[in-house]
């Protein structure tokens, strides 16, 4: 059976029209988006409603830098029917929950001379919980100086994987740091957008993530078709941001631990979820077994992997573990960076095909 994730279209150039037209013709999604955050940040972070909104209030006042973040998530919410705080909050997701969440998601860069296609390629799987899979949307949206951008995302979160016309994609990997915590900060989420709408270059990315003050720990991997530095992995956390470079054969991946020297110290998510670093070798095992550049193919059937089930880059849902702890493979992506192009598998790789969308 062939699925496919819900998609819109956004061209208004008003940040909070955009988001009221959205929160209107997504508010079924987006409520669902809502609803299960509820749950999760009442189960991991043991916060109520109040607790959330107050929060959210907070994640808008520290976007003074940003205000027409705060509009359009103000636009989906009125659209949506939904609390603006909240929705602010869930824009947060990552600070509110941190690593106290099951580890998510396994990624590949591919600089050209590594790819059968010579393009830049990046690919992940994305692991979240099963019922946010009825909240995955795939929004397009042309910014008023007539860029454009496409990302794959949840229902109400201004971002997360994409690419833009300018041949920038991003990935991103949770990580967990000694120090996390708060919203303060920029919200992952949020900065994912600002790479998006606003940058052309891995080096303006590179400018705008490791300028912003962050208040929990992910791995942000961006890369460009056409540009030098053409492929990185940021990790960040509030004791700053380190970067990864590909390796000699132009392959750079990352799991869910910190792979700089310099942070691994702090690294506080793989002393409870030590089977990131087994994922991370099998993805490093898979390319190493490859000869001579990746063909697009080898690349999904590295998605696909079940090597190392249950923890696996394929993850399938475990029964009987506790609401909190509930993942599996939502979507798996592959970005084809000098062909503006973005394939999905909505759900499993393993049994739903990458499809171009």
């Amino acid at each position: 059976m062939t699925m496919a994730f819900a998609a819109h279209a956004s061209t208004e150039p008003d940040p909070g029209a955009r988001g009221h037209a959205f929160g209107v013709a997504m508010a079924v999604p987006v409520a669902g988006t809502v609803r299960t955050y509820r749950r999760l940040f009442a189960a991991i972070s043991g916060l109520g409603v109040a607790d959330v909104r107050q929060l959210g209030e907070q994640v808008g006042a520290s976007l003074t830098a940003w205000p027409e973040l705060v509009e359009e998530i103000a636009g989906i919410a009125a659209g949506a029917g939904q609390d603006e705080r909240e929705l602010l909050a869930i824009n947060a997701r990552t600070e509110l929950l941190g690593a106290a969440s099951r580890p998510e998601c396994s990624f590949v860069g591919l600089l050209p001379r590594a790819t059968a296609a010579g393009t830049t390629v990046m690919a992940q799987n994305w692991d979240w919980h099963p019922d946010l899979a009825e909240s995955v949307v795939v929004w397009s949206i042309r910014t008023p100086d007539g860029h454009a951008l496409t990302t794959m995302t949840e229902a109400g979160i201004l971002a997360k994987i994409g690419l833009n016309d300018r041949g920038l994609g991003c990935c991103l990997n949770m990580l967990g740091a000694e120090g996390d915590g708060g919203v303060g900060g920029v919200p992952i989420h949020l900065l994912l957008r600002l790479v998006l709408e606003r940058c052309a270059t891995v080096e303006e990315a590179l400018s705008l993530l490791l300028g912003a003050r962050v208040t929990a720990s992910s791995a942000i991997s961006v890369g460009s078709d056409g540009h030098e530095p053409a492929l990185v992995t940021v990790e960040l956390s509030p004791a700053g941001g380190r970067c990864l470079w590909p390796d000699a054969g132009g392959v750079l991946t990352h799991t869910n631990h910190f792979l700089h020297p310099e942070l691994q110290a702090r690294d506080s998510a793989v002393r409870e979820w030590p089977e990131t670093i087994e994922r991370h070798r099998a993805v490093c095992a898979h390319l190493a077994t490859d000869a001579g550049p990746l063909a697009l193919a080898d690349l999904e059937a590295l998605l696909r992997s079940h090597v190392n089930a249950p923890d696996a880059i394929c993850r399938h849902e475990l029964a009987d573990v506790p609401y909190e702890d509930r993942d599996e493979t939502l979507a798996s992506v592959v970005l084809m960076l000098g062909e503006r192009r973005m394939r999905i598998a909505c759900g499993l790789p393993c049994m739903h095909p990458h499809r171009d969308v």
